[in-house]
């Protein structure tokens, strides 16, 4: 946990509203965890607490500042992992990345399952050994990419394996108390994710590029994938300055000409009208309504329900181990080639 973080930050997340609209039966409750409560973990844990189907037992993190938010939330505060209570069964792991393989190995060995915050391990060993011990133990494995729980990909991601070209563009502002990852790592891998879990296509060509302007090894990255289908992608990711605002967008350009803008920020997907840079294509007469609207269901709740479902019928995470090395993989080329170019 991150100890700069103080109190503040952990009363306004505690007094966050919970969205209204997830309309999720009620279904078998799991007794759950979160072990690494910063930032992410600590939402995490307001969700677990107040999402259908899971009981909160525990919160695990050295941090004293823990406490607040475990008397808030009226469930346990231990400083390791084990000291978890025996009745737990399914754990959000959101610690730094250095400690991913040996908390979530050790957890998944004990026999729970895991939400694991990405990437899922510094290094492609250590993703297909977690992936070797999750099905050893018979768990559950999950891999955060939250993004493919997002309204906006939902409904667009029919859409991807019929385009031409992909362009991605992802910017956000850097936080070194939340993240000491480089811009490939912590947000052109969302990107990743989603073009090949979208695709199911392997890469055949590779170009990017990149370079540091002092706040980590690679702040600004650009990549062009060519894949086996004959589809390119064009992703492109760097760390937000000044009053910049934050994007993350995804536009598809159909073999049938169409131009498909999936914007991840808004949680929308709408189709463009050619040689227009925003809004949608008027058809008929009358304006296209988007093929979604603005959901007010919260992604982590989206993300969090669909762990717990696998939990309960012993079924396929959303997003496997397989898929989660698949990105930390082809991540790992793109920054060795970024590295090497870099002076």
């Amino acid at each position: 946990m991150d100890a700069g973080r103080g109190a503040p930050l952990l009363l306004n997340l505690m007094n966050a509203p919970m969205p209204l609209s997830l309309n999720l039966e009620p279904a078998l409750p799991v007794d759950t965890a979160v072990v690494g409560v910063g930032y992410f973990g600590s939402l995490h844990a307001l969700c677990y607490s107040r999402l259908p189907g899971s009981r909160l037992q525990a919160l695990v993190d050295p941090d004293p500042i823990t406490q607040f938010l475990a008397e808030h939330l009226n469930v346990p505060w231990f400083t390791c992992v084990a000291e978890l209570p025996p009745t737990v069964r399914a754990v959000s792991v959101a610690t730094p990345v250095a400690t991913h393989f040996g908390l979530t190995r050790s957890l998944l060995q004990q026999g729970l399952d895991v939400l694991l915050e990405k990437p899922i391990a510094e290094t492609p060993a250590q993703a297909t050994e977690l992936r070797m011990v999750a099905e050893a133990n018979q768990c559950i494995l999950q891999i955060g990419y939250i993004e493919r729980f997002n309204p906006a990909f939902t409904a667009g991601r029919t859409l991807l394996p019929l385009a031409r070209t992909i362009r991605s563009v992802r910017t956000t502002r850097h936080s070194p108390r939340l993240s000491a990852l480089d811009v490939v790592i912590d947000l052109m891998i969302h990107d990743l994710d989603l073009v090949l879990h979208s695709l199911d296509s392997s890469v055949v060509e590779l170009r990017a590029s990149g370079r540091s302007c002092g706040l980590t090894a690679i702040d600004e990255a650009e990549v062009e994938l060519t894949f086996s289908n004959g589809c390119r992608a064009y992703l492109s990711a760097h760390w937000g300055r000044g009053a910049e605002q934050e994007e993350r967008r995804m536009v598809a350009e159909l073999e049938n000409d169409e131009t498909w803008v999936i914007d991840f920020r808004r949680r929308i997907t709408y189709r463009k009208a050619p040689n227009s840079s925003t809004g949608p294509l008027p058809a008929d007469g009358h304006t296209l309504p988007f093929l979604t609207q603005r959901i007010q269901e919260d992604t982590l709740n989206l993300q969090l329900a669909a762990f717990l479902d696998a939990c309960r019928n012993r079924s396929l995470p959303q997003v496997t181990p397989a898929e989660g090395n698949a990105a930390l993989e082809l991540a790992h080329h793109i920054r060795q080639q970024i590295l090497k170019s870099c002076p």
